[in-house]
């Protein structure tokens, strides 16, 4: 599997962080997945530190360095704050139809 240079690693991780909504991220136990219509990528733990891993065109490239600790967390924290976001868009349509109703 051919490597992934930091700097191109850096840049992708920036534009996913920039805009996550854009992406399909997902949490499953010690790693991060994410696609949109051009690439998918995985960040993950691997033994004591993580590995960033990018798909595009059937082709994985990988990068392994000391960088993806504190990615693999941030990310995590972003998804969060998503997932608490739709759940409050949710609770607030649920009450706007609770009031509607009750107004009846």
């Amino acid at each position: 599997m051919p490597d992934l240079k930091i700097q191109e690693a850096k840049l992708l991780f920036n534009k996913i962080l920039s805009n996550p909504k854009s992406y399909d991220l997902k949490i499953d136990e010690e790693e991060v997945t994410g696609r949109d219509e051009k690439i998918s990528f995985r960040l993950y733990r691997r033994g004591e530190g993580s590995a960033f891993e990018v798909h595009i065109d059937g082709i994985m490239f990988t990068n392994i360095t000391g960088e993806w600790n504190n990615a693999l967390n941030m990310l995590t924290s972003t998804i969060r704050k998503i997932e608490k976001e739709k759940q409050n868009i949710k609770l607030e349509q649920a009450l706007d139809k609770l009031r509607k109703y009750l107004s009846e």
